[in-house]
């Protein structure tokens, strides 16, 4: 019940600036009476943060992981007066895996299948987690001394490659967790990918600028190649993160450029590995690349692309606008809020090539986003919001039938969302 009385009373003693002040306020076009009524009215019926149920957490039994599931946590961030569909809408969680509280760096859904997932933490620890109606983890591979920095599956999910910043990058049987081969890089390994035409070959980009490609099978180094500006005693150039797509390697550096190479490959062996272009896809500024994805066909690009996010918050949309030459065009650029660590990015599934570019990513406020970045004269416009981590998000993937996605965070925790069908 409101006490009318007690505010006449606190109101006669402001001052008539204050008053007038107090009259004047607003927030959203709400006015300050606006705002005090429906601070009542939740008062009396509960706010709608109270509203939404937190999953409880539950220690693992056994030594084995925390699942939980929960049908809430998920907030569409709409006009409360609009009752339109919101895209991406989920049904709440799939799953809840909780079986290290060291930060998770880095997830990777597997490429044919949406029951495997990968996931690296800060320990130099890989899991392999099964999901189903149950979730398990089938294997804990250990051969990292320093934090996962990346993780990659071959096409057929045979093999899954881990990239550490200890200088190694690992190959792994997936089926088993045996240890296949240990490719030991010039520095720190921040990326690594396997070549989409020759899964025999595997690239890897370090600290230090020097991309390296190996074999799997000898598990000798087949060349390297330093990036413009690496090898400089300070402020040296980086391999942030890498794309592939047929013959062509993109790696983004430290400073918010992306290198086009191009593998030559004949009678499957590589023969020479080319820079053919240099794009800056940060204008005016320099910042450390978070991640770089390609999509084989973006709505806002018409065309193949690539995202990059940054540290300082810009989320960059590139088009490959000649294959041949390695030529990217900046489409969009639009900025999302700040963070203190390296925050992935991604494309988010189409079901119709007309529709909207989204993509999403984690956020220090431990939520995950949804933005429409398709009109980015109006910034990054937020269509889903995600709630259920305790720490900030870092990284996000996508399942292959494109129903599930899985978020991670500094406390260790694993989220597997499901959409809502339909959708």
């Amino acid at each position: 019940m409101v006490n009318v009385g007690l505010r006449a009373y606190i109101w006669r003693d402001k001052s008539a600036e204050n008053q007038t002040a107090r009259e004047l306020w607003s927030l959203n076009g709400v006015t300050y009476s606006g705002y005090r009524d429906y601070v009542s009215h939740c008062k009396e019926h509960g706010f709608p943060e109270q509203q939404m149920l937190q999953p409880k957490r539950r220690p693992s039994s056994a030594g084995g992981p925390s699942v939980a599931a929960s049908e809430h946590s998920v907030s569409s961030l709409t006009s409360l007066s609009s009752q339109a569909t919101v895209p991406y809408s989920f049904a709440g969680m799939q799953h809840i895996l909780e079986d290290t509280e060291v930060r998770v760096t880095v997830l990777k859904f597997a490429n044919l299948s949406s029951d495997l997932l990968a996931y690296g933490g800060q320990d130099g620890v890989v899991r392999i987690a099964q999901l189903g109606t149950s979730c398990s983890i089938c294997h804990v591979l250990k051969q990292h001394h320093k934090a996962i920095s990346d993780l990659d599956w071959s096409l057929e999910n045979t093999f899954l490659l881990s990239a550490g910043l200890d200088g190694s990058v690992s190959m792994w049987l997936s089926a088993t967790g045996q240890l296949l081969r240990v490719f030991l890089t010039a520095s720190a390994a921040l990326c690594a990918r396997f070549h989409l035409v020759n899964q025999n070959l595997v690239m890897a980009g370090t600290e230090s600028g020097i991309v390296q490609v190996f074999n799997c099978s000898t598990g000798k180094l087949v060349l390297g190649q330093p990036v413009p500006g690496s090898g400089s005693s300070q402020g040296g150039t980086s391999c942030s993160a890498m794309a592939v797509s047929n013959n062509l390697l993109f790696v983004a550096d430290n400073r918010g450029v992306i290198y086009t190479w191009r593998c030559n490959i004949k009678n499957g062996i590589l023969q020479s590995l080319a820079l053919i272009a240099r794009t800056a896809a940060l204008v005016g500024t320099a910042s450390d690349t978070a991640s770089l994805v390609y999509s084989p066909y973006s709505s806002t690009a018409r065309g193949q692309a690539l995202l990059m996010s940054s540290l300082d918050g810009h989320l960059s949309l590139l088009k490959l606008a000649d294959a041949a030459a390695g030529k990217l065009e900046i489409i969009c650029t639009v900025e999302v809020p700040r963070a203190a660590r390296k925050i992935r990015a991604t494309f988010c599934p189409k079901v119709l090539i007309t529709e909207p570019e989204y993509v999403v990513m984690g956020g220090e406020d431990t939520s995950v986003y949804i933005y429409d970045i398709s009109k980015p004269s109006l910034g990054p416009t937020v269509i889903t919001r995600l709630q259920g981590h305790m720490a900030p998000v870092v990284d996000v993937s996508w399942s292959y039938d494109e129903m599930l996605l899985a978020s991670c965070d500094c406390d260790g925790a694993v989220i597997i969302w499901k959409r809502e069908k339909g959708h």
